[in-house]
């Protein structure tokens, strides 16, 4: 048969002590675990935010020499035209239309 041993009072405190000692390591554990994604997840968002900034003032920078493309192309368009009309009433005497002319050759 077996020997069944009564608990003493020192032997259960020292087993509250080891189980309350586990605990604070368990505890201590969990919160370097906490402060350490915490610290992961600000050096991801920040990371995000600098990666989204960077697209963001590229994309802006391409947008803006396109415009500027666009609207040299449309000016040349259109000064090609006018100037196109404009030697178009001129007749051959080395001067300019008067305002007359440029209206006519313009309304057609």
């Amino acid at each position: 048969m077996r020997e069944f041993r009564f608990r003493t009072p020192s032997r259960v405190l020292r087993g509250g002590q080891a189980s309350s000692a586990l605990i604070a390591v368990v505890l201590v554990v969990t919160l370097a675990v906490a402060t350490a994604l915490a610290y992961q997840a600000q050096r991801a968002a920040r990371s995000h935010r600098a990666t989204a900034e960077n697209v963001l003032r590229d994309y802006a920078a391409f947008a803006s020499s396109e415009l500027a493309r666009r609207a040299q192309r449309e000016l040349q368009d259109v000064l090609q035209t006018q100037l196109n009309r404009l030697t178009l009433t001129c007749d051959g005497r080395e001067r300019l239309p008067d305002l007359k002319e440029w209206v006519q050759v313009k309304d057609s």
